[in-house]
C-alpha cells in the first residue's frame, strides 16, 4: 500500500475513533444523569472525560495527518510558562498523592490515586514533548517519554 493510501486509510480510522468516542461521551452523560449512586456518577464522568480526551487526541492526529507539523517554535513559546509551572506543581503533587496512597489500604482508593498520578505523568510528558520535539508524522522522530523510550 502506498503512503498516500495509508494516510487516507488512517484518516478514515481516526475519524471513526472520534465518532465512537463521541458516542461514548453521549452514553456516559445519559447514564450518569440517571445513576442514583454518586460514586458511580463520578466514575462515569471520569470515563466521559477520558473519552473527550481521546476524541481531542484524535483531532490532533488528524491535524498531524493533514499538515505534518502542528507544533513548532511558535507553539513552544505558548506552552513554555505552563511547562515550567507544571513541573513544579507535579513535584508537589507526586508527594501529595504518594502520601494519600499511604493513608489507605482500600484497593479502590489506591487505584484512583494511581490513575491520577499516571495522568499527571502523561500530561507532563506531552508538554515536555511539545517543548523538545516537533509533532509531525515522520516515523523517524523520537518521542521519548510519550512512547516509553
Amino acid at each position: 500500500m502506498k503512503e498516500e493510501e495509508k494516510t487516507e486509510q488512517l484518516k478514515k480510522m481516526v475519524n471513526q475513533l472520534i465518532k465512537v468516542e463521541e458516542e461514548v461521551i453521549a452514553l456516559t452523560e445519559k447514564t450518569a444523569g440517571q445513576a442514583a449512586n454518586s460514586t458511580v456518577k463520578c466514575l462515569l464522568r471520569a470515563i466521559q472525560h477520558d473519552s473527550r480526551k481521546h476524541a481531542d487526541l484524535g483531532r490532533a492526529a488528524m491535524e498531524i495527518l493533514e499538515y505534518k507539523q502542528v507544533a513548532g517554535a511558535e507553539e513552544r513559546k505558548e506552552v513554555w510558562e505552563l511547562l515550567k509551572k507544571h513541573a513544579e506543581m507535579e513535584r508537589k503533587h507526586k508527594d501529595f498523592l504518594s502520601e494519600m496512597k499511604k493513608l489507605t489500604d482500600t484497593p479502590a482508593l489506591r487505584y484512583i490515586f494511581e490513575q491520577i498520578w499516571n495522568d499527571e505523568k502523561i500530561h507532563h510528558a506531552m508538554l515536555e514533548t511539545m517543548m523538545t520535539k516537533r509533532f509531525e508524522k515522520d516515523p523517524a522522530k523520537y518521542w521519548g517519554a510519550l512512547l516509553g523510550s
